[in-house]
């Protein structure tokens, strides 16, 4: 296995635990994670900071999220690498409620992702492109806005302005 296929099976494990650390200790320091398409209105580039808050915010209401390759792709002369995937979030019980759309139920969901990395010489990833799955990931975004919800209605007060944010 090339360097580059074993920075592509780091990168997926990572999300499988929510661990910004894992993320963080693979990237560049000046790495920048960027989502698309433009369609879906995604947040600016995230720096590592900024991306680790996100992925710590996201362990507050799932427990794993897998990401599965279904391909994997290396240029190894352009230090790149190109991922399709799938990921299956696993929400955290006590965050779930009831109901979701209307239904009993309805936390299960699988999205598709393009991740398109730029690997420095050092090894480190220096860009990450993101192409989420337009119309699973509205889905998926109204799930996390339940599920904040949920948790904030379960928090107490001091904490529940932390959990608003929705989204990426």
């Amino acid at each position: 296995m090339s360097s580059l296929h074993a920075t592509a099976a780091s990168f997926l494990a990572a999300f499988d635990n929510l661990s910004a650390s894992e993320h963080i200790s693979l990237r560049a320091p000046t790495c920048s994670h960027i989502f698309a398409p433009a369609s879906l209105n995604p947040p600016p580039p995230k720096t590592n900071t900024a991306f680790a808050e996100h992925v710590t915010k996201l362990g507050a209401i799932i427990k794993h999220f897998p990401v599965t390759a279904k391909e994997i792709h290396v240029n190894e002369a352009g230090r790149q690498i190109t991922i399709w995937a799938t990921g299956v979030p696993e929400f955290r019980e006590e965050v779930k409620g009831k109901k979701i759309d209307g239904e009993e139920g309805g936390w299960e969901y699988m999205g598709e992702y393009i991740f398109v990395l730029d690997v420095d010489e050092d090894g480190k990833i220096k860009r990450i492109l993101e192409f989420l799955d337009s119309k699973n990931t509205m889905r998926l975004l109204e799930m996390v806005k339940k599920a904040r919800e949920n948790l904030a209605a379960t928090s107490t007060t001091d904490t529940k302005e932390e959990k608003k944010e929705i989204g990426f």
